[in-house]
């Protein structure tokens, strides 16, 4: 689809022949210096990875999912228990990743030794 821009005479934007003044842009550098930080929110799962490592302090004082999502409901944060509950899953996780890992590199000398035979060669 083709769009067709009308520019005025000489082809130029008129936006950009227009000239800002002295006063303007004091003005505009004052509003530019004084802006606050901006404060953005994070997302439910933002939340719950920044709060990730207090998720499982309180699995260790033996809090449910359920129950840390109801007491930050009560202070006005919505994190739903599901979200807890993924952080609950990785830790008790990593325990077991950690074993197989180690159980896998006791097996490994075993793939490089030969095969032994379950029948003799007499039966074969």
């Amino acid at each position: 689809m083709y769009v067709a821009y009308n520019f005025p005479q000489g082809g130029r934007n008129m936006v950009s022949s227009k000239k800002i003044r002295p006063e303007q842009l004091t003005r505009a550098r004052k509003l530019l210096h004084d802006l606050p930080e901006k404060e953005d929110g994070k997302t439910r799962p933002e939340a719950a990875e920044f709060l990730e490592s207090d998720f499982r302090k309180a699995l260790d004082k033996g809090y449910s999912p359920k129950e840390l999502s109801q007491l930050l409901k009560n202070e006005g944060i919505i994190i739903p228990a599901y979200l807890i509950k993924r952080y609950f899953r990785e830790t008790a996780d990593a325990p077991r990743q950690k074993k197989s890992q180690a159980s896998a590199q006791k097996t490994a000398p075993a793939k490089q030794s030969f095969v032994v035979p379950d029948l003799p060669d007499e039966e074969l």
